[in-house]
């Protein structure tokens, strides 16, 4: 069956379902028993906010913060990296300075656990396709309760507030996008940064960027350097552009539009884009031509970047994730030769550190042109910083590898500590999960291990044990990147304005409300909702084109439309079949929709929907005059207002103010049961039709 036709079955699943719509909601409840050990059901804890340790606990005002992760950055990591470069007793600049009462004078601070579970099934970047048919599965089992989380439901439950299943990124358990922290910033008038060692697309980075049901959705091609096309391997189909979606990672990243982009990745903007406005041009092309500044795999070229107003930056430095700063070493099998002759780590000729552009070095940049901007100078920013490759290299079991991302992580943060005012700026430092290596007192017998010469001058064994498969090579060395994440609490720590928040035991969701509380961001569904309610719909000519502005859709990530006749027949209309369906809207900034149905001097309707706050515009009738005669975007016909406007108005905004049956309950985050109930009959519906796949990292 084809992803067309599998999809078409599922939207056809859905609609016999929801004509029994009463039906499906003791199944939810059914499916989603209580669960947690402080009574709630994962349905409740699946709403945004729901898992929610400290909700009760206030928030004080910061006008900047910056959130550093550690990608799989456990406390053995951190423990393994201080032991190995500074000693049992050592101490890092950055790291642990963080959350330490006096390190940093009399700045407050505070320190922390925090839960790291995630909710549902899942499905995988890495498994999905291989029968070659492209079909794929966002979430089998909603009413699950996952205990190890992948990068993409952690990242979006801080980013978001809302828990999900591993491989979404800012989609709840039924697929529904949820406002994340840089379009609640950008609404706000915030400046907004994004700083990682990964390629940009992948899942930390891109929880700030983007709503997709697969976190493998790097490009408009997939996951490929545009030489090939796997976009149905990797993406839900309805999601991509040319089948009327909000599009994939790269491309709303662009529509997001923060102002300091700063990654790897480069390789996947060589796609060509193969629907919208900008279809049969590369995703760079479109970057360029969107006003961003755009630097590729040039470390010098991004060091000169300067702020420009108007053009915000994107410098991807490497094709794909950067070099690490050490060379790999590699776990074994027990073997006395071992202890004999311990590993001592070496600084890899490749790490882009040595070419100026380290994380502490894409870090200072990332500072200076968010300062140099007026909206931070006014409003402040939020600013993410990942070391990333802490998480991969423990995939690899690669020891070295991992503790020199620890440091030039920790390098980062002390630069950032020294130039930030800790008076208004809130640092965190956390991690996205726990990882595999363990510090052990001799070579295990059933795992791998290395032996590596620390600072102490002594031997310290690092295990490795949780490997899916064996990978090891032909000298009984492991190479297979698969060893596990683990489910452990993590350390949060954080110093400035509301650092005591994180004492105690708290949840990745309550760093959303922390570091949003802190900004002044709407937090609850109905302060996002209202966020749209001022909003603004003018058709207009542009370049002889019509088109729908939208402005102010600020508490959406997606809009739907309907253009209707004088005789009420639909002339065109975003497809809404599914969550990731319809039109993505750029906070904080005009989003486009294009019109190409209308004729001149035909009457026509037009209505506009938050999908998320529900609010709608009605147009009304209005009459659509002579393309032809638009010149430079001006036209004086009737009906038209002197600026190529044929016709404008104000949302109705009912919606936004708890009115639920104006809302799809496709498109609505913290809906009734009963709209709950039928998206999951959705995801029931595609699941029937695709395979099972395993966690991703």
């Amino acid at each position: 069956m084809s992803k067309h036709k599998a999809l078409k079955g599922a939207v056809a699943a859905f609609a016999s379902v929801a004509t029994l719509g009463a039906l499906a909601v003791p199944a939810l409840a059914d499916s989603a028993s209580t669960y947690s050990p402080n009574g709630k059901s994962v349905a409740e804890l699946a709403q945004h906010g729901g898992a929610q340790r400290i909700a009760a606990i206030g928030n004080k005002t910061a006008k900047n913060v910056v959130l550093f992760i550690g990608d799989g950055m456990g406390d053995s990591e951190i423990t393994v990296a201080r032991d190995y470069l500074k000693g049992a007793n050592g101490h890092f600049d950055g790291l642990d300075a963080v959350g330490q009462p006096g390190a940093l004078d009399d700045v407050e601070v505070g320190t922390g656990q925090y839960t790291t579970f995630s909710l549902g099934s899942n499905s995988s970047d890495s498994a999905v396709g291989k029968d070659g048919k492209g079909n794929l599965k966002a979430n089998s089992n909603p009413g699950k309760l996952t205990d190890v989380t992948d990068s993409s439901a952690s990242g979006s439950a801080w980013a978001t507030g809302t828990k999900t299943y591993n491989n979404a990124v800012d989609v709840d358990v039924y697929g529904n996008p949820q406002l994340n922290l840089f379009e609640l910033a950008k609404a706000a008038g915030k400046a907004t940064g994004n700083v990682t060692t990964a390629e940009i697309q992948d899942a930390t980075p891109a929880v700030l960027e983007s709503h997709s049901t697969e976190r493998g959705c790097y490009g408009p091609q997939g996951k490929t350097d545009g030489s090939s096309n796997d976009a149905l391997k990797r993406c839900l189909a309805s999601q991509l552009k040319e089948n009327g979606g909000i599009g994939s990672i790269s491309e709303q990243l662009l529509d997001t539009r923060a102002d300091v982009t700063i990654g790897g990745g480069s390789k996947y903007f060589r796609q060509t884009v193969q629907g919208g406005e900008y279809a049969g041009k590369t995703v760079w092309e479109q970057a360029k031509e969107m006003g961003y500044q755009t630097v590729e795999n040039d470390p010098a070229a991004m060091n000169a970047l300067e702020y420009k107003e108007g053009q915000p930056v994107l410098a991807l430095m490497s094709d794909g994730n950067m070099p690490t700063k050490f060379n790999a070493s590699k776990a074994t099998a027990k073997d006395p030769a071992k202890d004999a002759n311990p590993t001592v780590c070496t600084v890899n000729d490749q790490w882009l550190g040595n070419q100026g552009s380290s994380l502490k070095d894409m870090s200072k940049k990332a500072l200076e042109l968010l300062n140099a901007n007026p909206a931070s100078q006014s409003n402040g920013f939020f600013l993410q910083i990942e070391g990333a490759s802490i998480d991969k290299q423990d995939h690899a079991g690669n020891a070295c590898g991992q503790i020199g991302e620890t440091d030039d992580f920790d390098q980062a943060i002390s630069y950032v500590l020294q130039n930030v005012d800790l008076s208004n700026t809130l640092v965190i430092v956390t991690a996205d999960h726990a990882h595999t290596s363990q510090i052990l007192n001799s070579q295990p017998a059933y795992a791998l291990s290395t032996v590596l010469k620390t600072a102490d001058g002594n031997n310290m064994v690092v295990s490795y044990g949780t490997a899916e498969n064996d990978s090891r090579d032909e000298d009984g060395g492991y190479n297979g990147g698969d060893m596990s994440h683990t489910g452990t609490q993590l350390r949060i720590a954080a110093s400035g304005p509301g650092a005591q928040r994180v004492v105690g035991l708290s949840d990745q969701t309550d760093n959303f409300y922390t570091i949003a509380g802190a900004l002044g961001l709407a937090t609850t569904t109905d302060q996002q909702n209202a966020l749209s309610k001022d909003a603004t719909v003018s058709v207009k000519l542009k370049d002889g084109k019509y088109v729908a502005e939208a402005t102010g859709f600020n508490g959406d990530a997606v809009l739907s439309y309907e253009l209707k006749d004088a005789s009420g027949n639909v002339v065109a209309a975003s497809d809404s079949s599914t969550p990731v369906s319809g039109v993505r809207v750029k906070t904080a900034q005009i989003t486009d929709i294009a019109l190409d149905g209308m004729k001149e001097g035909e009457t026509y309707t037009l209505s506009v929907n938050g999908r998320q706050s529900g609010v709608t515009y009605d147009s009304g009738e209005f009459q659509a005059p002579a393309a032809s005669s638009a010149s430079a975007g001006k036209n004086t016909d009737a009906g038209n207002k002197g600026d190529g406007t044929i016709t404008s108005g104000k949302v109705d905004a009912t919606a936004a103010t708890g009115a639920e049956s104006n809302v799809s309950p496709l498109g609505k985050t913290g809906t009734a049961v009963a709209a709950v109930a039928l998206a999951v009959a959705v995801l029931v519906a595609i699941a029937m039709i695709v395979k099972t796949a395993k966690i991703t990292r």
